[in-house]
């Protein structure tokens, strides 16, 4: 086998496996899943405080509990499997520099999405109505 065929078949594993064990165990009561430290430290809910519990959500089909526990995740979800397709597409054909045509390695992409997350992050503590609905 081929290094680039090991790398695929490793990637595709370990998706595999995260699949299942999203599937199956239930963050919010499983012992295999951590705890936000930043959350843990600080009391204030981080911009990934609850994505583990929407892809538990979202892989049985309950979007929009899903959306009520990260709703950043969810619609940030197409764009990070967007990126990681990009990926493993540039693994496999291995066709030149994608720098040019890909919209992750814009600067103006890169800065609105922190800019984004950052909102996100300040909004979804503030305890306020219909802020208070951005807490998981």
């Amino acid at each position: 086998m081929s290094l680039k065929r090991n790398i695929l078949f490793v990637l595709g594993m370990a998706a595999i496996l995260l699949l299942l064990l999203y599937f199956y165990f239930d963050p919010a009561s499983s012992i295999l899943f951590p705890p936000c430290p930043f959350y843990t430290f600080t009391g204030l809910f981080c911009p990934g405080c609850g994505s583990q519990r929407a892809f538990h959500a979202l892989l049985h089909g309950h979007i929009l509990e899903s959306a009520d526990f990260n709703l950043l995740f969810v619609l940030f979800l197409p764009l990070i499997l967007l990126a990681f397709f990009e990926q493993v597409r540039k693994l496999v054909f291995r066709t030149g520099d994608h720098k040019k045509t890909s919209i992750f390695n814009s600067t103006r992409f890169s800065k609105s999405v922190l800019i984004v997350v950052l909102l996100f992050w300040v909004l979804r503590n503030i305890p306020f109505f219909p802020l208070d609905r951005l807490a998981p």
